[in-house]
């Protein structure tokens, strides 16, 4: 006679309930939409650090070192000091736009318009650069001193000069500029006033006496 295990359909029963959990939960998992991947931060854009006013007395070094950092492109010749006591106190001798370039440190303001002696809208003479920066105690020369006058600039080089001033001006405002041209974005510098001779009082005429 053969009997019958009665727990054997109550196994398959639970294995039968297991089954349909396990699939309920993957078709749960497999159906639904991929999940979104996280929004990427936006990374905020360095403000462009401004260009700080430099303090007499600025050193030509300082000068020097900031208009290379403005994106101009000066190759260096070499430097020289005026010595013990001279003007001026430093020099950095340079090449810019196929021109020389200087840059001379002075010891003070006043001691730099002592030695330039600038006449407001006087251009440049004989021996002189073609075009020239004053601000504080640095003066700035470009162009050739040579020749019977100061050699104008072509197009590229007016270009050039006006790059130079942008990146002067915010150094050792407020700038002077002394020019063979106009350059574009330079104020053209106003001619000092001729003092007037005051015109002399005319005598007056004594009446003649009758005979």
């Amino acid at each position: 006679m053969r009997i019958t295990d009665p727990r054997a359909p109550r196994g398959r029963l639970r294995n039968l309930a297991a089954a349909v959990v396990i699939g309920l939960v993957v078709g749960a998992c497999g159906g639904g939409p991929p999940s979104a991947p996280p929004s990427a931060t936006p990374v905020p854009t360095p403000a462009p650090t401004p260009v700080a006013h430099l303090a007499e007395p600025v050193k030509a070094d300082s000068v020097y070192l900031a208009l290379l950092a403005a994106g101009l492109k000066i190759a260096p010749n070499n430097a020289s000091t005026g010595g013990p006591g001279r003007e001026p106190v430093k020099r950095i001798n340079a090449t810019y736009a196929g021109w020389p370039l200087s840059i001379s440190q002075f010891t003070s303001a006043k001691s730099l318009q002592a030695a330039t002696k600038w006449k407001g809208g006087a251009p440049p003479a004989q021996g002189e650069a073609s075009i020239a920066f004053m601000g504080l105690n640095i003066l700035v020369e470009w162009g050739p001193a040579t020749g019977a006058s100061p050699k104008k600039p072509d197009d590229r080089q007016l270009a050039a000069a006006e790059a130079l001033h942008e990146a002067l001006d915010p150094l050792v405002s407020p700038l002077f500029a002394r020019t063979i041209v106009p350059i574009p974005g330079v104020p053209t510098p106003t001619p000092e006033p001729t003092p007037t001779p005051k015109a002399s009082a005319k005598p007056t005429a004594k009446p003649t006496k009758k005979p």
